[in-house]
């Protein structure tokens, strides 16, 4: 995983100033992230991963989860053009939330060509300054434990 200047992954930078970023949430605190979407008017996502297993896997779940056009690909590249556009579902801004990744991440192969696409759209949506928010949902024992 790539390491910031700070020393921390990208999912462990304070969400406070930044406009794009991946991020790890306590399932506890989904109703209020999912209330501050809202209010902000912001595309809001939930992309379930559980029979997510590989990278293909991974891009069914967001395809489905995320109502991709008719002339997605079905590969990396083009779920890297999909993230970066979302023209399909106009929005100052977007909110994904990753729910149920374990399998995916007991793929360490699938695991790191996924997230590399998501830091990759982070990246063009923070050059754009348009909010793009990408939360794995964990457990509030898992978060707790992360914390200690």
């Amino acid at each position: 995983m790539t390491q910031h200047r700070d020393g921390k992954p990208p999912q462990e930078k304070n969400l406070q100033g930044r406009i794009a970023g991946i991020f790890k949430l306590a399932r506890k605190d989904l109703p209020a992230l999912r209330q501050a979407a809202d209010e902000l008017k912001l595309g809001y996502f939930n992309v379930d991963l559980r029979d997510a297993r590989n990278v293909p896997g991974f891009i069914k779940a967001l395809n489905r989860d995320l109502d991709f056009p008719d002339w997605f690909g079905g590969n990396l590249d083009a779920l890297h053009d999909c993230l970066t556009d979302l023209s399909w579902h106009p929005a100052p801004g977007y909110v994904i939330t990753l729910s149920d990744s374990e399998t995916l991440r007991s793929n360490p192969t699938s695991f790191a060509a996924f997230n590399e696409v998501l830091a990759s759209a982070v990246e063009v949506w923070q050059e754009r300054n348009i909010p793009f928010r990408v939360f794995y949902l964990q457990d509030d024992t898992a978060c707790a434990t992360a914390r200690n």
